[in-house]
């Protein structure tokens, strides 16, 4: 049954009256752009105000945006020793950001071996997300010697417990055959664990194993469903920064379109699909605009509208 409940305005009223539980969800909704746009530096003025009242996982997420860049509140020279002070008193989450100060230099010199350490020491303490940095050192070969099969090891213990990128990228090995034995099958359940959790990425991963028949069976209007729901929805945290996901989408999309593949054939709407892949520099859209240019499509496009 439905209800006229709003989360975001019980919150929001609790963080301003004090709350350190709301603000640090609030600090939170902004930092990632969860049902509000993204605003770093708002994000950090709530996680202080959650620190000063003692909110450890507000502390740890306020230090990191400084080492990242996020906040000027904190310089990323200051903010790492916070955080390696953090770490060094027992703090695992503040030991797997350590981490990722070393590998990706930030406040400190880059150091990759530091960078292993620190994540298998989080990560044999349980928390998904260091078993994912864990997994993706051993995939790189940074700081220790390459090995899919560790990488493998610590995908599937964070994926175990719904890491969103963990899923994908376990996804991604089981299809391609990447360290393991090629299984779409149990590639298409990643994605789709990863999808009900929300994931825009996991949305156009299950439009191409739709689109080409991979573990499932081959539907060209459930792909374009995908495709165009994981561009229709807001950027989720794993993809704001790499706009490559939506730039393959909007491929599909106009591929689709052009050919009438799970929707109506329309090469006037493809390019305009085309036209937002290339925005994202999608290789393939800019060669598919050239391609309709060559036809005339564009030409005819603006005859029609004059």
């Amino acid at each position: 049954m439905a209800t006229n409940l709003d989360p975001r305005e019980i919150v929001t009223q609790a963080a301003e009256e004090g709350d350190p539980f709301a603000q640090f969800e609030l600090g939170y909704s902004l930092e990632w752009g969860i049902g509000v746009e993204q605003d770093f530096e708002t994000a950090s003025e709530w996680y202080a105000r959650a620190t000063e009242q003692g909110h450890e996982g507000a502390e740890g997420n306020l230090v990191l945006q400084g080492a990242l860049g996020q906040s000027k509140r904190l310089k990323p020279e200051t903010a790492f020793k916070k955080i390696k002070k953090l770490a060094e008193s027992g703090n695992i989450d503040a030991l797997n950001n350590l981490g990722l100060c070393y590998q990706f230099g930030r406040g400190t010199d880059c150091d990759f071996t530091k960078a292993a350490n620190c994540y298998s020491r989080a990560a044999k303490a349980g928390p998904a997300h260091a078993q994912f940095n864990l997994g993706g050192i051993y995939l790189e070969g940074k700081g220790v010697e390459k090995d899919l099969d560790l990488a493998i090891h610590w995908y599937t213990r964070a994926a175990e417990q719904r890491h969103d990128l963990a899923l994908l990228k376990l996804g991604q090995m089981y299809q391609h055959g990447e360290g393991i034995e090629r299984n779409h099958r149990r590639a298409l359940v990643m994605y789709t664990i990863a999808y009900k959790q929300g994931s825009v990425r996991a949305a156009n991963h299950l439009g191409i194993m739709f689109k080409k028949g991979l573990g499932t069976t081959q539907n060209d209007k459930m792909a374009y469903e995908l495709f165009l729901e994981s561009v229709s929805r807001p950027d989720t945290p794993e993809i704001a920064d790499n706009p490559s996901y939506r730039g393959t989408a909007y491929y599909w999309l106009g591929y689709m379109t052009e050919r009438g593949e799970g929707v109506k054939r329309d090469s006037r709407a493809a390019k305009r699909w085309y036209q937002k892949g290339a925005a994202c520099n999608q290789p393939h859209c800019l060669e598919a605009i050239k391609r309709l240019a060559a036809r005339g499509i564009g030409e005819r496009c603006r005859q029609r509208q004059d």
